[in-house]
């Protein structure tokens, strides 16, 4: 008889519990979804673009980047374009726009629903296409909402999609 048997048998239930714990552990790439967005580390950072263009796009609306490229903590929603800060904590964001000849894309990047900065993309006067873009640094707090929204005053008229256009951020 092998005394160290009886000592595995009373912990049967204990290894059973770890290995649940590490195959979670192996299934979500060491990731937590404790409140459904932060991840394991802490990091967060997204990228996401547009597949397709977007044309006359109302003033105010919020710009969808509809194809998710990275979503490290759960923090951007494809379905809205609204990035949601997992946790407090110093951001960095940059959008980029690229719209067609004679047509313009005036957009702006909103905290809260306050405007932050603008970016103008205008080829009205040009026979070739233009891009824009523009970055930002922001120190914001957890569920804090950014997101960018078509200029005040201005329809969107032509954002290229085709992956030329895109919203990123990430947590320092």
């Amino acid at each position: 008889m092998v005394k160290g048997h009886k000592s595995c048998s009373r912990n049967a239930g204990l290894m059973k519990s770890i290995q649940y714990q590490l195959k979670l552990v192996e299934d979500n790439d060491g990731k937590c979804d404790c409140a459904g967005r932060v991840s394991e580390s802490g990091k967060v950072a997204f990228m996401a673009k547009n597949s397709a263009p977007l044309t006359n796009i109302p003033a105010k609306s919020a710009v969808v980047y509809n194809t998710v490229i990275t979503n490290v903590g759960n923090g951007y929603d494809k379905s809205t374009g609204i990035f949601t800060a997992p946790s407090n904590g110093v951001y960095i964001f940059s959008w980029n726009v690229l719209t067609h000849a004679g047509k313009y894309f005036f957009t702006y990047l909103t905290l809260n629903g306050k405007l932050i900065v603008r970016n103008y993309s205008g080829a009205q006067k040009i026979a070739d296409h233009i891009s824009s873009s523009q970055n930002v640094v922001l120190e914001i707090e957890k569920d804090d909402k950014v997101f960018i929204k078509v200029q005040d005053g201005y329809t969107g008229q032509y954002m290229i999609g085709d992956d030329w256009s895109s919203f990123s951020g990430y947590k320092l």
